[in-house]
């Protein structure tokens, strides 16, 4: 676990806790995206490598792309039809299930009345298929998506936008990313950091700091 050297007193000052979606809220596993697609094995593999693991995704998650041009790039690079990957895209959205007790300890830390942010590398596209569809999101006191924003993790401009956005200070925000690279630029910035693993260890590790 990667875990900034700052550290935390309750009752000293307000803690807010800033969270990312993927792999910490919602499940995000692309490697079981492409094995739901009706593709051979060899095709899954091309299309992990030329979708999900390409460049062209973090233009999306950066908002420099749009889907359709994506789709055009990736139907150029492949002999993938439009339709096949506009089913991965599809696939793709509809993997983004809940983890179930993160959104629980979500709810056990505004109830305990730490106000939650959300900061998270996501396209327009994505964020606009998932915000109405999942009830979590009313935890949230604000939520910067990184496609919105044309700016992403972990470039520190991101940070410091959200700080900005809502008014909080770096040492009184607590940040929890399942990214090393997202945990040491937070950490820099003085922001106390926890990299995030979806394991009862984890989970026990939060609610002892936290609560």
């Amino acid at each position: 676990m990667l875990e900034s050297s700052a550290l935390i007193t309750r009752g000293e000052f307000k803690l807010n806790v800033l969270f990312d979606l993927g792999n910490v809220v919602i499940n995000w596993d692309t490697q079981s995206v492409v094995e739901t697609l009706a593709l051979t094995k060899a095709q899954a593999q091309l299309m992990k490598r030329e979708l999900f693991d390409h460049s062209d995704w973090g233009e999306l998650d950066h908002g420099l792309a749009t889907e359709p041009e994506v789709v055009e790039r990736v139907c150029r690079r492949t002999n993938f039809s439009a339709n096949t990957v506009n089913d991965a895209l599809h696939a793709a959205r509809t993997s983004l299930t809940p983890i179930s007790e993160s959104i629980a300890l979500m709810r056990e830390l505004k109830d305990a009345g730490l106000p939650i942010y959300c900061l998270s590398n996501m396209s327009i596209e994505t964020y606009q298929h998932i915000k109405d569809k999942m009830d979590f999101f009313d935890c949230f006191e604000g939520i910067v998506i990184s496609g919105q924003e044309k700016c992403m993790k972990p470039n520190a401009a991101i940070f410091r936008l959200t700080l900005d956005r809502f008014s909080l200070q770096a040492s009184d925000t607590f940040f929890i990313d399942d990214s090393e690279a997202n945990i040491s630029c937070a950490t820099n910035l003085g922001i106390p950091s926890y990299q995030f693993k979806c394991t009862e260890y984890c989970y026990q590790y939060l609610r002892e700091r936290l609560l």
